[in-house]
């Protein structure tokens, strides 16, 4: 079962003034939660694209909307939890980067 919060923390996320500090968003439900329907340069999204629970194109559209090239989405995973080994990897480089 899919806890209906799912994506909501990445969502508030984007709403808060974050200074200098730069996001990495999972997967972010930023349709569903929130306001906000850009997001600052420097942020990286991750997404799998067979995410069952927030539609991996969203994540693209978010992108072309803030103006953050293509490679500020990073396609990892195979679900929405992003819990295995590949996506952790990338989440520890996003956030050393």
């Amino acid at each position: 079962m899919v806890e209906p919060w799912s994506g909501r923390g990445r969502a508030v996320a984007m709403n808060l003034r974050n200074g200098a500090a730069r996001l990495v968003l999972l997967c972010p439900a930023w349709k569903k939660w929130g306001s906000s329907r850009t997001v600052e340069p420097g942020t990286t999204i991750l997404h799998a694209r067979a995410d069952d629970v927030i539609p991996f194109e969203e994540s693209l559209e978010l992108v072309r909307a803030s103006g953050l090239l293509e490679s500020a989405l990073v396609e990892v995973g195979t679900d929405h939890r992003l819990a295995d080994l590949e996506p952790l990897e990338a989440l520890a480089r996003a956030v050393e980067g």
